[in-house]
């Protein structure tokens, strides 16, 4: 079964808007998420839950995407 995770990344990076995705990690977030920070290529994506995330809420990252189109 898919996470909510997995099908957000999936749609982002089947969506020709999106020219690439970034990783956004919270203020507080643990060393192994802020080492993933950052805006990737589609397909090099790295996955989430963070793995190692050591935060004791636990991992909060999330997608964004970086569009290259707004309007059709």
């Amino acid at each position: 079964m898919e996470t909510r995770q997995e099908a957000a990344l999936s749609r982002l990076e089947k969506n020709s808007r999106v020219g690439k995705i970034r990783l956004i990690v919270a203020i507080d977030a643990c060393p192994a998420c802020r080492r993933q920070e950052g805006e990737y290529d589609k397909g090099h994506v790295p996955e989430l839950p963070t793995r190692g995330c050591s935060h004791p809420l636990r991992c909060r990252c999330f997608y964004e995407p970086t569009l290259i189109e707004i309007f059709p």
